[in-house]
């Protein structure tokens, strides 16, 4: 049971977002980054001086991006936490659409670090064996 929290580290992973090509498919998490323009433009729909938007892709088309949004970045770096409101974003609002990769050698050094620290912590005896010492019983005498 001990290594439950260790595995499920390992499995989250490190992501970076990347700037995509086409539009994603539909269920895709994205992270689109808006225009000045449409930072003004939808400032009565997303709050004042947003800079870019998360969420889930709902659909796509020439015109209109529909996300189930799950967080709102202003240009300060506040974050506002939603809970999956549909906006409907103007293609001419959207500077670039960025989608999660992973990246496997931050995932891999982070994992690393993980079990190297375990390795040592295990190894010193702060945790396993006792403190690494090990008791012997006492002589018997015949």
């Amino acid at each position: 049971m001990r290594l439950v929290p260790l595995v499920a580290i390992l499995l989250c992973g490190c992501y970076v977002n990347v700037p995509l090509s086409t539009t994603p498919d539909p269920g895709s998490r994205v992270h689109v980054l808006l225009t000045d323009q449409g930072s003004v433009d939808l400032a009565q729909y997303l709050g004042r001086n947003i800079g870019s938007v998360d969420g889930r892709l709902l659909s796509g088309s020439d015109s209109t991006l529909t996300l189930s949004v799950a967080q709102v970045t202003s240009r300060s770096g506040d974050e506002n936490y939603w809970k999956g409101e549909t906006v409907n974003l103007p293609r001419h609002s959207v500077a670039t659409v960025q989608g999660r990769k992973l990246t496997f050698w931050r995932s891999g050094l982070v994992g690393s670090a993980l079990v190297g620290g375990l390795a040592i912590i295990v190894g010193s005896g702060i945790i396993g064996n006792s403190g690494g010492r090990t008791t012997t019983p006492p002589p018997t005498t015949k």
